[in-house]
């Protein structure tokens, strides 16, 4: 209900946002895939899934979990190079170069509530489910390098997607996606929202 209540705020904010700035156009957003339980159904999961996965993917004595939803679709991971797409012409489309967001001042979880409000409004017009869509946010210390991001100590925030691959990490400026298990800062995690 909460997620329901903040979708409904962001509506009326985008369209008092519309009448401001007409030039303004988000690209049509993809469906996206969600998993299939044996008999056809959307499969459902919930915090105890995820606090298992995230105990087999190295997160260690996390205190701050935050699950605002009691029941989650899985997505699909071919779905996610066009969720990734979108989301970066998405901030195209408002002036910001995603790929360069690192430069200047960078909030991870804008970019996480952003695209999971995204995918809720889609399955809602498409799917017709009332299942919370399953991209968090996860945030931690970086104390060991990931590609091109460096093992400096600072605090960063990534998106944390429920896959049948099980809970995939993604940093959209870097284009990064590891599955947690294979993350390497995964035992420096101290907060995750869903």
């Amino acid at each position: 209900m909460k997620r329901l209540l903040g979708l409904l705020l962001l509506l009326s904010s985008l369209a008092a946002a519309r009448t401001v700035a007409q030039t303004m156009q988000l690209p049509k957003f993809p469906l996206p895939a969600l998993v299939e339980n044996r008999y056809g159904d959307t499969k459902r999961i919930g915090f105890l899934h995820f606090l298992r996965q995230l105990q087999d993917g190295g997160v260690q004595e996390l205190d701050d979990v935050d699950f605002l939803d009691e029941n989650y679709a899985e997505l699909t991971s071919l779905s996610l190079p066009a969720l990734a797409a979108w989301l970066e012409a998405a901030c195209g489309s408002v002036g910001v170069e995603l790929r360069q967001s690192r430069l200047h001042h960078y909030d991870g979880m804008a970019y996480a509530q952003l695209l999971e409000v995204a995918t809720s409004l889609a399955a809602a017009r498409e799917i017709k489910e009332h299942l919370a869509m399953p991209i968090g946010v996860l945030i931690c210390r970086r104390r060991l390098p990931w590609g091109d991001l460096p093992g400096d100590g600072a605090r960063d925030a990534y998106l944390l997607i429920a896959t049948e691959r099980g809970l995939l990490v993604y940093d959209p400026p870097t284009r990064q996606i590891a599955p947690l298990p294979d993350f390497p800062n995964s035992s420096d995690v101290y907060k995750i929202q869903f």
